[in-house]
């Protein structure tokens, strides 16, 4: 679909590039505005992904040894 905007009321790419979700912006500075990845503004966001938003919120809970369960129970639990 090439012609998406026109089902939309308004251009939602100024709020889909803001800078408060890094993985929003990159997912649309690649897959809207087909931007390369060695664009100096993509890989920013890339490297922005890692630092603010929800991927770090979502890793900041692993354990230190990189687990999500108890290591004992990794292999039991963590895949039902």
């Amino acid at each position: 679909m090439t012609d998406w905007k026109s089902f939309l009321k308004a251009d939602p790419t100024d709020w889909l590039l803001e800078d408060d979700n890094p993985s929003v912006k990159y997912l649309a500075l690649r897959e809207i505005l087909g931007k390369s990845p060695t664009a100096s503004e993509v890989r920013k966001a890339r490297r922005e992904i890692m630092r603010r938003g929800v991927v770090p919120k979502i890793l900041s809970r692993q354990s230190p040894a990189g687990y999500w369960e108890k290591e004992e129970n990794f292999y039991v639990r963590a895949k039902r």
